[in-house]
């Protein structure tokens, strides 16, 4: 184990629902032993859900987030009134941004609004005083910031009614939108209007939580601009080109939405994604459920490269002989992808992109930027820090790099600084940033521990006589691919993907599995996932 390294001693005890890493308030996995108990969390069955404990925090919202969100909602009630309607309830969110696409959008993600009439969406700003103030429809982003002490800084209540919280489920699912568990603990055990007058206060005075904010801000640019670089391909990495977000997904939905607002508006002509590859479920989702973007969705091969060619260039093809031309925004790939662990042809993406005008970008969160050099070949690198970055899962974080060599590059920046209250992103809780910045300092080391291991285990399975196949970069059809960008030395990561001859075979191995089991990736103790099963149980069969 490496250091600073999480070891879970007797996983086989470990009880359905329970925190991993074990006892870990703000864990960000759950513990599902048996194969079933993954179909049952999946058919939201009464027997998983009950057992619960936590859960992965975009699927699962955190219980002391709930805990503060039903408070945060009965002050509302009392303070602005709450009226004789619908029942409600309410997510929280980090940023009036975020707190308006989710007003915007929560109507469209509802299946069947109440009487044909589209469902009462309020907003509502929440000082750390208890002022409970509506916030208007017109999204003002470039109002006067008011000076807030780090970890007070103002939260967003969205109320909506009871019967559409599905829809606004997927909308904290897909956008990693919502505060964390930490925030939610710290208000609720130190704000002053929700804790008795003889509670004790904060331990942490603001002047030194703004200086463990700033330290650990500025440690985590720095690691990371470092990480990006790549001195073969000419490129340095400025501090100014990493931004820094709460979640993985935030990192991609802002990186997206940014380069969506660089286009003229053109109803005639919708903002247009290309998706290349199997990509993870909920940046899909992102693109289109919520960003507005219609997406196109192509295959990891070669063939479908170049149908992807063909229609950026308008060429006939077998099946349409009267082509046009069809204009691209954004293409997003991962690199490799999760699960199949296939790796695209980046160069001639980036060709492409050049030619035809759209932003190329690619999230390297199983890749990692110690084992490749991506950034060069593209215009931004997204990340989920969530993950191997982190290893100890226990916080969230994501970061999106800019190459400072591509042509997008100045408006990006200026885009995505835009809002943005000042050089700390301060959406991202500031004992998340303090707690991702200790977990990552040996970040380098578990990664080349673990992708030794990860190809060790891809070659005794390749043996096995149940498996049909083990995705896995090294050995696999695209691997030349991957050794295009591999760094110097380095491996083929440290996530493998298993498939068996049989589904008994697949159920009776998972069962058998004595390692903690559920979802997530990248910890520095193994996990085990049935990947389709909580990812695309309703979508495939």
């Amino acid at each position: 184990m490496a250091a600073g390294g999480t070891i879970i001693i007797e996983p086989e005890n470990l009880t359905l629902g329970s925190s991993l890493p074990p006892g870990n308030p703000h864990g960000v996995s759950v513990h599902l032993p048996k194969w079933a108990d993954t179909v049952g969390w999946a058919r939201r069955e009464s027997r998983v859900l009950k057992a619960m404990k936590t859960g992965y925090p975009r699927f699962f919202v955190p219980r002391v987030v709930d805990r503060l969100a039903n408070r945060l909602l009965e002050e509302q009630k009392s303070e602005i009134g709450g009226g004789t309607g619908d029942q409600k309830l309410a997510i929280l969110l980090n940023s009036i941004q975020h707190a308006h696409l989710c007003r915007k959008v929560l109507p469209r993600l509802s299946s069947q609004p109440k009487r044909g009439e589209p469902p009462d969406i309020g907003v509502y700003l929440v000082t750390w005083e208890g002022q409970i103030t509506p916030v208007p429809q017109e999204c003002v982003t470039d109002r006067p910031q008011r000076t807030q002490a780090v970890g007070e800084e103002d939260i967003f209540l969205v109320a909506f009614p009871a019967d559409i919280y599905l829809a606004a489920k997927a909308f904290w699912q897909h956008t990693g939108f919502g505060i964390s568990s930490r925030r939610a603990a710290y208000w609720l055990e130190t704000a002053p209007f929700l804790v008795p007058t003889t509670a004790p206060k904060a331990l942490i005075s603001p002047t030194e939580r703004a200086r463990q904010l700033g330290e650990g801000l500025d440690a985590l640019r720095t690691r990371i601009a470092a990480g990006q670089s790549s001195p073969p391909d000419n490129l340095h990495v400025d501090l100014s080109d990493v931004f820094l977000f709460p979640t993985g997904m935030t990192a991609i939905a802002e990186t997206a939405a940014t380069i969506k607002s660089l286009r003229p508006t053109d109803s005639s002509s919708p903002p247009r994604v290309a998706v290349f590859g199997f990509l993870y479920v909920d940046t899909n989702k992102v693109l289109s459920r919520i960003l507005g973007f219609e997406a196109v969705q192509y295959h990891s091969t070669s063939a479908s490269l170049s149908v992807l060619e063909a229609d950026l260039e308008g060429s006939p093809t077998t099946t349409d002989q009267t082509a046009t031309a069809k204009r691209l925004d954004l293409l997003v790939t991962e690199f490799p992808g999760n699960p199949l662990l296939q790796a695209p042809d980046l160069e001639r993406l980036g060709r492409l992109a050049r030619t035809h005008g759209f932003a190329l970008v690619v999230d390297d969160t199983v890749g990692t930027h110690v084992n490749l050099a991506l950034l060069a070949h593209c215009d931004v690198i997204c990340t989920s820090l969530t993950k191997m970055f982190s290893g100890a899962c226990d916080v969230m974080g994501g970061s999106a790099v800019l190459n400072p060599a591509s042509p997008y590059r100045d408006r990006l920046a200026r885009a995505l600084g835009r809002g943005r209250a000042g050089p700390e992103e301060r959406a991202w809780f500031w004992e998340d940033v303090v707690r991702m910045e200790r977990n990552s300092r040996d970040f380098g080391e578990r990664v080349r521990r673990a992708s030794e291991n990860a190809r060790r285990v891809a070659g005794m399975l390749r043996l096995s006589g149940s498996v049909s196949e083990v995705y896995y970069p090294l050995g696999s059809p695209t691997q030349s691919w991957y050794d295009r960008y591999r760094r110097e030395g380095a491996g083929y990561g440290y996530l493998l993907s298993i498939k068996f001859k049989t589904p008994a075979r697949a159920v009776a191995f998972y069962d058998a599995l004595d390692v903690a089991k559920g979802p997530s990736l990248g910890t520095n103790f193994t996990l085990c996932c049935a990947y389709t099963l909580l990812a695309h149980y309703k979508e495939l069969e």
